[in-house]
């Protein structure tokens, strides 16, 4: 390269020509105007004609002229630049020999420096070979040393991987130590996946691999182990406290549920506790939750982490059955004294019977089925807050059917060998009734054990409430004075018209009564009667109103036929129809309590139609559905009333059966022995007015307060049996007189009068001139017997047949002429007797005044009679 040449303004000139500037320190070519601004031109020509770079560059310039039509100026500025191109390059060819020889002089100069700086090298390069040699050991040395402390490196994060695992390894059995078999397990699964493989090639490692089955069978073991003490400190050992206040809790129910029955009347009785209607409107609140009840302190954690623990190695169904067999055992030791099977019988050994589980108390057994309903509700509980991965809902079902066949003999036997009052069996109810809805509020099936319920009513409830019954009905049947009741006060009268049934059209019922005193037509029997019905309806009710929600047409059934057609029958010892037929027995011969209690009787067989209807109402309203088979008055047809009927009919029977004793007593005293006395009587014979007057007295004392009806039958039977009684007195004589059958005629009359008299007893009866007539035909053919013997001839009733008949239509034509043929032949026979003694008979009239064909045994015989009626009135 040519030398340059600096001149004073900092222009350098090259040896080419080219002229430089060094303005502000900076070196730079000089141009003229023109070629700077074509300095993009000149570029263009730096390089080769054959490069695309020029080809490139070039294009667009000459595009340019062509737009501007300026391409003869780009040729002459072309043409330009080369000539001053080859202008610089002679110059500067002239001035590269100086350049050359100052070059050269560089050159040696150069050359002394370089061989001095060669010398310099050399040192410096044996220096440098003596470092490298150093460089090199210190490096192998180093190298060496790099070598160990990686192999350090990796010995200690060995020994730290080793270490991690160990500190695992405890951890894990820290963990299990605490009860914390998930995490233990987690730990586990960690160790054996990631840190084990790390430090596989040892020999501990091996063996701590070896270890992990054992380890994994060791946390399964211990976590069910823990669950199992679980079970015992928590569930089993706290079953009492749980049933307590299931049944605390069921209480609150039922009182919640009677506040909202009272306050919506009677639109919710026939609804009990868990019905649906009750589910509906129960307070959420209500519902009790064992787990969460802060007075147990039941915490579910630990079934949560053995569930976790069985889940993590893939033993769900292992977990599932061990627990399940565990169950069982607290099963089994819960329900002790009933086991599983309690047998000890032997085959073909018939000393050997099954065994019953007993409990001393009902106390006893209330402390035996809280343990009960805490296991089985518990049981529900923590299967549904597992979701049923330990144990499904169907297998607590399944075992609590499974118990229920064992539990129902045990409080059927318990029934059966404990003596129980009314008081008693409501706390027995109370206890099962309570237990079967704790036990229904957990969906557990109880229409097995409602059997007890049922059985409970139908054998034990029911003879007590019969006997409670019957004793009260006893005591007032015999303490009873039987009179008709009489009420001073009104609000007495009120209690007896509320209490007792009886028809709308009673005189006595309150449309009727003006004013008081009231004197009913039943006694104070009746009033007993019919509270003692209604309060044995209200005890049937309140005992069966809690807990009775299933068969109910059975329940309805038993109430009908196991206890009021029971204690209204004839069962001896049971039904008050016995009592009653009884009672009238042993006082058959009191006329006051034979009228007074079949007046009762027509009382008490309307009082059943009423109670027919009462029954059907309480129930229905009650129970939800009535009796089915009602009429379509919702009256109940019950047998009972066919059995007071005849009871009825009895006590009609009886009072008749008195009445015609006491009248064969009577008779018995009429003797008449002399059908030929010598003086006719002016007046009837003292013993026939003695015994008219007994009959009025008895009669009155009888009928007085009975039917019109019956009063009326009861003098006819008794007057047709007195006619007929003297009738045959008068068939029976061998003969009579004319004097003598005046005599009868007048005995007859009096007691015909007497008749008239007792018909006219009640004047208010708009049948009594139909019952006059009825009584007064007792004595016709007496009455026609005696008027024809009185006849003056004979002849027109046995020749004149129409005679006959209008005159004495009731006398037989046969025994009318035996009477006739008495009366002739004794007139006859007597004829002479009588004129020639005419005169001495005239004389002793009046002593024979006083004499009848009434014998004088007959008189003492009345005498003694009277005394003794006088007595029994």
């Amino acid at each position: 390269m040519a030398p340059s040449i600096a001149n004073g303004n900092g222009v350098i000139t090259s040896s080419n020509g080219d002229r430089y500037s060094n303005v502000n320190g900076r070196l730079g070519t000089e141009k003229s105007p023109l070629e700077n601004l074509l300095i993009r031109d000149e570029d263009i020509f730096q390089t080769s004609l054959n490069s695309d770079d020029y080809l490139e560059s070039i294009a667009p310039i000459v595009k340019d002229a062509l737009k501007s039509n300026g391409l003869s100026d780009l040729i002459v500025k072309l043409n330009d630049i080369v000539k001053s191109k080859d202008e610089a390059l002679a110059e500067l060819s002239l001035s590269s020999a100086q350049d050359m020889n100052s070059c050269i002089d560089s050159i040696d100069r150069i050359h002394d420096d370089s061989t001095e700086l060669n010398r310099s090298l050399q040192q410096v390069s044996s220096f440098l070979n003596k470092s490298v040699y150093e460089l090199v050991s210190r490096k192998k040395s180093l190298l060496k040393s790099k070598e160990l402390t990686s192999k350090i490196n990796e010995t200690t994060v060995v020994l730290n991987l080793c270490v991690q695992v160990l500190e695992i390894t405890n951890r894990i059995h820290e963990l299990i130590k605490q009860n914390k078999y998930f995490s233990a397990l987690k730990l586990l699964d960690e160790l054996a996946n990631i840190h084990l493989p790390k430090v596989e090639n040892f020999s501990f490692a091996k063996k701590i691999y070896d270890s992990l089955p054992l380890m994994r069978r060791t946390i399964k073991d211990e976590s069910f182990d823990n669950l199992c003490k679980w079970l015992t400190v928590n569930v089993e050992k706290k079953l009492y406290d749980i049933g307590l206040g299931l049944f605390v809790n069921m209480a609150d129910i039922h009182e919640r549920w009677q506040q909202i029955v009272k306050k919506n009347g009677s639109t919710f009785f026939s609804h009990r506790v868990n019905s649906p209607v009750e589910i509906s409107m129960r307070d959420p609140s209500l519902n009790y939750n064992i787990l969460s009840d802060p007075e147990l302190k039941i915490n579910l954690s630990t079934v949560y982490y053995a569930i976790l623990a069985f889940q993590t190695l893939n033993e769900d169904d292992t977990l599932s059955k061990l627990y399940n067999r565990e169950w069982l055992k607290k099963y089994n030791r819960v329900i002790y004294p009933i086991t599983s099977s309690v047998r000890t019988s032997m085959v073909a050994s018939a000393k050997f019977n099954d065994q019953v589980a007993e409990f001393q108390d009902l106390a006893s057994l209330d402390e035996y089925l809280k343990k009960i309903s805490g296991f089985f509700v518990i049981d529900k509980q923590i299967n549904l807050s597992t979701k049923f991965e330990i144990r499904t809902s169907k297998q607590s079902d399944d075992l609590w059917e499974s118990y229920v066949t064992k539990l129902k003999p045990v409080l059927l036997h318990f029934l059966k060998t404990h003596p129980f009052n009314i008081d008693e069996l409501e706390q027995f109810k109370d206890l099962i009734g309570n237990f079967m809805q704790i036990m229904e509020n957990s969906e557990y099936k109880i229409i097995e054990l409602y059997d007890v319920l049922i059985i409970l009513v139908k054998d034990y409830l029911a003879d007590e409430l019969i006997q409670q019954f019957r004793y009260d009905f006893l005591t007032s049947i015999q303490s009873d004075h039987y009179m008709p009741l009489v009420v001073q006060e009104k609000k007495d009268y009120e209690s007896v018209t509320q209490i007792c049934w009886y028809k709308e059209d009673a005189p006595f019922a309150p449309r009727h009564v003006k004013k008081l005193p009231i004197s009913f037509p039943f006694s104070e029997d009746y009033v007993h009667f019919c509270l003692g019905i209604r309060s044995l309806m209200e005890d049937i009710i309140q005992f069966v109103k809690d807990f009775y929600g299933y068969e109910l047409n059975e329940l309805n059934n038993i109430i009908v036929e196991q206890i009021f057609e029971r204690v209204l029958g004839d069962e001896k010892g049971v039904g008050i129809v016995y009592d009653l037929r009884d009672f009238i027995t042993k006082n058959s011969s009191n006329k006051e309590i034979l009228s007074q209690s079949y007046t009762n009787f027509e009382y008490y067989l309307f009082s059943l139609y009423e109670l027919g209807k009462l029954i059907n109402r309480r129930l229905k309203l009650y129970n939800g559905i009535g009796l089915n088979n009602v009429d379509i008055n919702g009256t109940l047809s019950l047998r009972s009333k066919d059995l007071f009927t005849q009871l009825r009919k009895y006590a009609e029977e009886s009072i008749f059966k008195m009445v015609d004793d006491k009248v064969n007593e009577l008779l018995d005293m009429v003797e008449y022995d002399d059908w030929y006395p010598r003086i006719a009587n002016r007046e009837p014979h003292f013993s026939i007015k003695d015994f008219a007057l007994f009959l009025e007295n008895l009669f009155t004392s009888i009928f007085t307060n009975l039917p019109s009806t019956f009063r009326t039958l009861g003098l006819f039977r008794s007057y047709d049996f007195i006619a007929q009684h003297f009738l045959n007195i008068l068939k029976e004589a061998e003969g009579y007189n004319h004097i003598a059958i005046d005599n009868f005629d007048l005995d007859v009359r009096h007691l015909e009068s007497s008749i008239q008299a007792l018909s006219q007893h009640d004047d208010s009866d708009p049948n009594e001139g139909e019952g006059l007539v009825s009584l007064q035909s007792t004595f016709t053919e007496l009455r026609q017997s005696i008027d024809l013997l009185k006849l003056d001839n004979y002849e027109d009733f046995k020749k004149n047949p129409s005679f006959r008949t209008r005159k004495f239509d009731r006398v037989k034509y046969e025994d009318g002429v035996k009477l006739i043929n008495k009366m002739l032949v004794t007139e006859e026979d007597n004829i002479s007797t009588l004129s020639a003694n005419e005169e001495s008979f005239n004389s002793s009239a009046q002593s024979l005044d006083q004499q009848s064909t009434l014998s004088n045994s007959t008189t003492a015989k009345f005498a003694k009679f009277s005394n003794r009626f006088r007595n029994n009135v």
